[in-house]
């Protein structure tokens, strides 16, 4: 069992610290840019750049959660267990943001086009999914030393 619960965690942290890393990308350079392109143009990119991140990311983040649900049940020593149980909590507040918040704010952009609002909404709601993707790789991290 302490084989399978390492490999287990090794799993999650890699999966985690992928979308992580890619999460700070967009925070920090691919939702700015939104801002720069001109509203003739703009159509074209937000459709390009939903459908183009989709096929990167959900493979990933439907990977995560299958990971992180079989984590969660897992049976774990119960001094690691709320950690497996804020990770989860941090994993339910990502697809929360990203499907209820999100993905709206990039349908309305791609409906009305370029709204300097509705992206700056955008910009501020990807923090949540920002902190919590690196709070859950941090935790997996150290979940992993123990």
């Amino acid at each position: 069992m302490i084989v399978h619960s390492y490999n287990l965690l090794l799993s999650n942290l890699c999966l985690s610290a992928i979308l992580c890393g890619l999460i700070w990308t967009v925070q920090l350079v691919h939702y700015p840019s939104f801002l720069d392109v001109g509203s003739k143009e703009y159509l074209i990119f937000q459709q390009n750049h939903m459908r183009n991140i989709s096929l990167l990311v959900m493979p990933l983040m439907l990977l995560e959660l299958f990971v992180g649900i079989y984590l969660q049940v897992a049976h774990f020593s119960t001094n690691i267990h709320w950690a497996v149980y804020v990770a989860t909590a941090l994993l339910i507040l990502i697809w929360f943001v990203t499907f209820f918040i999100a993905s709206p704010l990039h349908g309305r952009l791609v409906s009305q086009g370029y709204n300097a609002d509705n992206i700056q909404k955008l910009i501020n709601a990807n923090w949540w999914r920002t902190i919590a993707w690196t709070g859950r790789t941090i935790i997996l991290f150290l979940l992993l030393l123990k």
